[in-house]
Order: structure tokens, then C-alpha cells, then sequence
């Protein structure tokens, strides 16, 4: 029988070469290596923009913020969700203070059913904001129906892509998340791609991208974010 082993890493020449060139530089910050990263990683996933932050979790956490800062939502405004997923894609809503919707899945694909638009619009109040939409287990949504819906109710649709960076939707030839408004992917020791702990957000606005990292950093000016920053701001 063959055994599927979870979050077990065996690195490779290359990947250990990589890493020797980073502790080499003496530098444990944001550097020349994580843009490149996130430039691959954003034209991968048809986006303009990609932001490397320490978890999934905390990207959801962040893109909700900025959105609800953003549009002036209010505490208790309300989300749709699967009821399957992982709590995480729950708990982040909570911590903005926003009520979690929950919709049935599809028995198939244990993602958010959109079998019948009237599963998601039924549970759609005068106080919903956003779908916020899972591809579970690596399985993308059936992401055009969920857009058709959201159009309907001038709802936000964010994707939790953290368990399907390079998948593709079923129904389009796109990558998953590339349709949403913000699509966030982790890079967890259990992922595709693991980088130990990590998250992606991706974005294609410039505004956003802008806010997001400047977040990431404390809320610091986009004029200095990380040392690079030195050889850039005219003194």
C-alpha cells in the first residue's frame, strides 16, 4: 500500500544551493529573492501583483480589513462561506468583527454549491458584502456562477485559494483566484509550494497592492518599505 505522507520535505541540490545564497548575503528581510518570488508567483496566476505575508491566514485577516476600511462596512455585516473549509476562513472574519454566512457544499467537490444560484442567494441579506469563496483540497470553484451571483448584489468575491496555487478552475482555462477580487494562497509546510510558513495575497489593482504592503510593514510610507529602499529614495 502506498502511503501519502503529510508536510514531509526531502530538498533538493538546487533548493539547498538557493538557500546557501541567501544566508550568504547575511540578509533575513525582504530581498531580491522574495520579489522575484513574487513576480513568478503573480504571472503564474494571471495577476499584477503579489504579496508574500507570513501565512494564508493572516492574508485573508488582511484583505478583510483593508475591504471592510475600504467600503466602510459595518461590525456584523455579513460574508457567505462554505460550511466546509478550514476554520480559518471563518476565524478571520470573525476577528474583523463580520458575521460568517454559511452555505452547503457540493457533495462532489465539497466546495461552496453553485448547482443552484438560489443555495448562495437565499442566504444573501441587505447586510452581505462579499462571497468569500474556497477551493478546497486543491479543487477550484465553479467560479463564473459565483461571479454571475455576485454581480446580481454588488457583492466582493475574495477566494481562499491556500490549498490550490496552480490549479485551474473546471469550468474556464484561468488559473484559480485570477477571477476574484483578492485571491490568497499559503505556502505551509502542507501546501504546494511550502516555504515553511507563508501566504500570498494577489491583487491587480495598484492602489490596493500599495495599502496591502504597506500593512505588511506596519503601516510604513510605500516611499521606504525594506532596506532595497536605500539605493532608491533620493536623498
Amino acid at each position: 500500500m502506498r502511503q501519502v505522507s503529510l508536510a514531509d520535505w526531502h530538498p533538493t541540490k538546487k533548493q539547498i544551493t538557493d538557500v546557501n545564497k541567501v544566508l550568504k548575503t547575511g540578509r533575513l528581510t525582504y530581498g531580491p529573492f522574495t520579489r522575484k518570488f513574487e513576480e513568478e508567483f503573480a504571472r503564474l496566476h494571471n495577476f499584477k501583483h503579489a504579496i508574500f505575508v507570513n501565512s494564508g491566514t493572516s492574508g485573508l485577516q488582511l484583505v478583510f480589513d483593508y475591504l471592510k476600511r475600504k467600503y466602510n462596512w459595518k461590525d456584523g455585516d455579513e460574508v457567505i462561506v462554505p460550511s466546509v473549509t478550514f476554520v480559518a476562513t471563518v476565524n478571520i472574519l470573525l476577528q474583523n468583527r463580520l458575521k460568517p454566512v454559511l452555505v452547503d457544499v457540493d457533495i462532489d467537490t465539497y466546495n461552496i454549491d453553485t448547482r443552484d444560484p438560489k443555495f448562495i442567494e437565499n442566504k444573501i441579506t441587505k447586510k452581505t458584502r462579499a462571497i468569500l469563496a474556497v477551493n478546497l483540497l486543491g479543487r477550484g470553484v465553479q467560479i463564473q456562477e459565483i461571479r454571475k451571483i455576485a454581480k446580481r448584489h454588488n457583492l466582493k468575491v475574495i477566494e481562499d485559494s491556500c490549498e490550490a496555487m496552480f490549479n485551474w478552475y473546471p469550468d474556464i482555462d484561468k488559473p484559480v483566484g485570477s477571477l476574484a477580487d483578492f485571491a490568497v494562497y499559503s505556502s505551509y509546510l502542507a501546501h504546494i509550494i511550502s516555504t515553511g510558513v507563508g501566504g500570498i495575497i494577489c491583487t491587480n489593482s495598484d492602489k490596493d497592492e500599495q495599502y496591502l504592503r504597506s500593512m505588511i510593514w506596519h503601516g510604513r510610507d510605500n516611499l521606504y518599505l525594506h532596506i532595497d529602499a536605500n539605493n532608491e529614495v533620493p536623498l
